[in-house]
Formats: structure tokens, C-alpha cells, sequence
């Protein structure tokens, strides 16, 4: 089966993680966004020659982060999940792929092979929620990635 191709929905992208090193991933469940950055410092030069302008050259990777946001619900695997993994100060391993070709409830593109994802390990560094008067409850984590991520590929 080939590769999806198009533009992606970014309803078909979900965040996993594993407790068994990969053997079975879980959905963090209920998330309405995630997004992943992946900064890096530039430097500035200018010489003599160079006058008012300045050129830049790439410097050292910055903190890559991933966060995501979610709306608040009374089962098991939400905020509560998150709560736990960061109050014992848990390493997750996560994943930011697409949907399992099992997830037969949703209208788009299930993910097949050939379609890549990232791959990697943080600790939560923030995690809150908001729970307003007249709306539903949210709420809003961000993981510090340790190292870089791996860009993998379905089989």
C-alpha cells in the first residue's frame, strides 16, 4: 500500500506514548491540538566589507518541545494520566503518528505504510488546566524533549 499523499488533517495526527518500550502505544486521549518545535539559535555576522547588513549561520539546537491541549474528562487516560507521569518525574516515550488502521470511528486517512512520524522521550515540564465557568474543562501539557526525535517510517 503507498504512502498517503495530500495534505495532512491535522485531525488524523494523534500523541502516543508507551510504558513497554514500544510494544503497545495509547492515544493520550481527548486531545484537540498538538504541536511540536524544534528550535535552533543563529548567530550573526558582519564584517568590515559586509556594511549595515548581517548575515546568520545555524548555532546549537534549542529545548525541543511538544505540547498539546485537551478538553477534560472523567475517564482514565487525561489529565489525571498526565498529573501522575509528571508528579513521578516519568521519562515518556511518545510518539506523534498517525491514526492506527484498527481506528475504524473516524472519517479521514488512517495511517499506511510508508507514512513517516517522530519518535522520541521528554518529562512533563508544565501542565495545567482550566476549568471556566460556562465552558468545558481543558487542559494544556508540555513536554521538554530529551535529545532529538527520530523520524520513522510505517512498515
Amino acid at each position: 500500500m503507498a504512502a498517503n499523499t495530500g495534505f495532512v488533517h491535522g485531525g488524523d495526527i494523534l500523541l502516543y506514548y508507551t510504558t513497554d518500550d514500544g510494544t503497545t502505544w495509547t492515544a493520550f486521549a481527548h486531545a484537540t491540538s498538538h504541536k511540536i518545535t524544534h528550535p535552533t539559535t543563529v548567530r550573526t555576522q558582519s564584517t568590515k566589507t559586509t556594511g549595515p547588513n548581517t548575515g546568520v549561520k545555524p548555532g546549537v539546537h534549542g529545548q525541543s518541545t511538544l505540547s498539546m491541549s485537551g478538553l477534560r474528562t472523567y475517564d482514565d487516560n487525561n489529565y489525571w494520566t498526565l498529573k501522575g507521569m509528571r508528579d513521578n518525574r516519568s521519562r515518556i516515550q511518545f510518539k506523534l503518528a498517525g491514526r492506527p488502521v484498527a481506528d475504524t470511528d473516524y472519517f479521514e486517512v488512517n495511517e499506511q505504510a510508508g507514512d513517516k512520524y517522530e519518535e522520541g522521550y521528554g518529562y512533563i515540564t508544565n501542565l495545567s488546566s482550566d476549568k471556566p465557568h460556562d465552558a468545558d474543562a481543558t487542559f494544556e501539557v508540555e513536554i521538554s524533549i530529551d535529545g532529538n526525535t527520530e523520524v520513522k517510517t510505517v512498515a
